[in-house]
């Protein structure tokens, strides 16, 4: 397998993540992965590869799609060669770059020129007919750098703290939050409504569940314990209950 990430411009940063490049031959028998919720927005363009998802509307994926925000497991199947290109977003990324509400991207996958418009064709060909993954690279930025609404970046320091906040502290009170940033729940809401498509209690969610999985390798059951409180969690009935909700299986499941 080949795997090569890149950086984004130094403008795109606070909405982009990274550019990603991979390449693997699964076999021709179909294997299934499960991608489980982790605050992430992927679009991704297949220069070669068989893809399904299992459990969306969305069935077969052709050339491109865009993968929300999940925040159910998301079950994927795949054979033989794969050559994937891809813009890995912040959670509150994609904001710029749309011309629809970002909260009909939350929980789907869809094809990508129905997401992107008249567009697509131009930048599916300049990824294409590329011959460098650099080169590929730097047409995606390029393209990004180009589509930007630079009227939607104005609240890009607040979502850019609210973000950070909600990963590094999950187990935080929204209300608590709000407090820290000096702005009132009503609009602390109401800008992750428009930035991520979600409410800031499920992201935080999402990011609490991406966390809990130190705790199914803890070694005793005081550190067991101490980690979940640690969490936010009440107790052990309450970790697994939410376990389920984002991963669809128990933790011993798991």
């Amino acid at each position: 397998m080949l795997y090569r990430t890149r950086k984004p411009s130094p403008i795109l940063v606070p909405w982009v993540e990274a550019f990603w490049h991979v390449q693997l031959d699964a076999g021709p028998i179909p294997k299934r992965e499960t991608i489980l919720p982790n605050g992430k927005i992927e679009m991704i363009f297949a220069i070669d590869g068989n893809y399904t998802v299992v459990n969306r509307q969305t069935n077969r994926m052709k050339q491109s799609w865009l993968s929300g925000i999940q925040h159910e497991p998301l079950h994927i199947s795949y054979h033989g060669r794969s050559n994937l290109i891809g813009i890995r977003f912040h959670p509150n990324g994609l904001f710029p770059f749309l011309n629809l509400p970002v909260s009909e991207t939350v929980n789907v996958v869809e094809p990508l020129n129905e997401i992107i418009g008249k567009v697509y064709d131009e930048l599916f060909e300049s990824i294409y007919q590329a011959t460098s993954t650099e080169r590929i690279f730097s047409n995606l930025d390029q393209f990004l750098v180009k589509s930007m609404d630079h009227s939607k970046v104005k609240q890009i320091k607040l979502m850019m703290e609210i973000t950070r906040y909600l990963k590094t502290h999950p187990e935080q009170s929204i209300s608590l939050l709000a407090d820290k940033l000096g702005v009132s729940q009503r609009h602390l809401g109401r800008v992750c409504h428009d930035h991520l498509g979600m409410t800031p209690k499920l992201l935080a969610r999402i990011f609490r569940f991406e966390k809990s999985f130190s705790h199914l390798y803890s070694q005793s059951d005081e550190e067991d314990f101490r980690s979940l409180i640690d969490l936010g969690f009440y107790d052990q009935s309450h970790f697994i209950k939410e376990f389920k909700r984002f991963s669809g299986m128990t933790p011993e499941e798991y």
